[in-house]
C-alpha cells in the first residue's frame, strides 16, 4: 500500500500507529522493532549495490560504539530478494563492512514502502523510546561523514531525552 506522507509534524492531521517493521534477520531471528520499546531504534535500508549505503554503515558502525550502553539499537535492513543476493553472500558483504548490528532483510519492500513509494537509498527511520517513529525519515548521506554522524548522533540524544517529532499520515 502506497500513500503520500506528511515529513512535517507541523501540518495538520491526526498521528496514526507507529509503522510496522517486523523482518527476519540473517542471525535467523525475527526482529519487532514494536517490542523495543523503552529504547532509541534507527533503521537503515539499503542494499549492496548502493555505494552510499556502503559509507553509510562504517559511519554507523561508529556511532554504535559511541552509544554502547545507552538504550539505542541499530539495524540493517537490505531491500534485496534472495534471488539478487543470497544470505551467504549478504552475511559476507556484513562481514566484510565489520557490522555488528542485525541485519534484516526486506526483500517484498513491505516495510521499506511504509516511509517512502520511491527507492532512495540509504534511508534512515528514527522510533523514539515510545515507539513512535520520528520525524522526518532521513534519505541520503550527507558528505563528509563527520557532519552526517554529527547530525545523526544529535538526533539520537534528541531521542534519548524524550523528543520526539510526530509524523502524521494521510491516506
Amino acid at each position: 500500500m502506497f500513500f503520500n506522507q506528511l515529513l512535517d509534524p507541523s501540518q495538520s492531521g491526526s498521528a496514526t500507529a507507529a509503522p510496522t517493521i517486523r523482518l527476519q534477520g540473517l542471525d535467523g531471528q525475527t526482529h519487532d522493532v514494536s517490542a523495543l520499546r523503552g529504547n532509541v531504534v534507527l533503521v537503515s535500508f539499503g542494499a549492496t549495490w548502493c555505494t552510499p549505503c556502503s559509507r553509510e554503515l562504517h559511519a554507523l558502525e561508529e556511532l554504535k560504539s559511541e552509544f554502547a550502553g545507552k538504550p539505542v539499537k541499530f539495524f540493517w535492513v537490505s531491500i534485496e530478494s534472495s534471488e539478487d543476493v543470497s544470505n551467504a553472500s549478504l552475511k559476507r558483504y556484513a562481514k566484510e563492512r565489520r557490522i555488528t548490528f542485525p541485519v534484516l532483510r526486506d526483500p517484498e519492500k513491505a516495510a521499506y514502502v511504509q516511509f517512502s513509494a520511491r527507492l532512495r537509498l540509504p534511508l534512515i527511520v528514527f522510533f523514539g523510546t515510545d515507539g513512535q517513529l520520528d520525524a522526518p525519515v532521513q534519505f541520503g548521506m550527507r558528505s563528509p561523514a563527520d557532519l552526517y554522524k554529527a547530525d545523526v548522533r544529535a538526533r539520537l540524544h534528541k531521542l534519548l531525552a524524550g523528543g520526539v517529532n510526530r509524523i502524521s499520515r494521510r491516506f
